[in-house]
């Protein structure tokens, strides 16, 4: 990510990704020169929504995914509730958006595999309030100044 950035903006500054994205996933990727902002958007009890597209091989119905809005355990490891819809489902293969806030090392990916589903494609396409909508693959957009402001009032 240092490398395409260096390409495509030369004169920014030092920069910090907020959060992680897996080798194996794709999507919105924060990046600040302010070392409290990210902190604060990466703290599960500041409660900053992220949300995932799953492209998932297997059978799930909306009933189970609705039940993730309670949390679940795996391995002994408490995931807090997440929001999930089936989006659609073509054969069995389907599309599966999910929206959580912890954003525990690859979460979604074990949360799927638990309820017997083979992810083959993650997305993140928002964090926070910031949206991947509109941007092409490698594109960086930056931030107005003004929605980190309003932004960073809404934060707990």
């Amino acid at each position: 990510i240092y490398e395409h950035l260096a390409k495509v903006a030369p004169d920014a500054p030092r920069m910090m990704p907020v959060g992680r994205l897996d080798l194996n996933t794709e999507g919105l990727l924060l990046m600040t020169n302010d070392g409290e902002l990210k902190r604060q958007m990466e703290l599960p009890a500041t409660g900053v929504e992220r949300t995932y597209r799953a492209r998932a091989f297997g059978e799930v119905s909306q009933a189970q995914l609705e039940d993730l809005i309670h949390g679940i355990t795996i391995e002994g490891v408490r995931y807090g509730k997440i929001d999930a819809n089936l989006e659609r489902r073509t054969g069995r293969n389907g599309w599966i958006e999910m929206t959580l806030t912890e954003g525990k090392n690859r979460e979604v990916r074990r949360v799927l595999e638990h309820l017997g589903l083979k992810v083959s494609r993650l997305i993140r396409t928002r964090y926070g309030p910031f949206l991947l909508e509109g941007l092409e693959v490698g594109a960086i957009d930056e931030v107005r100044r003004h929605d980190v402001v309003a932004f960073r009032k809404t934060l707990k």
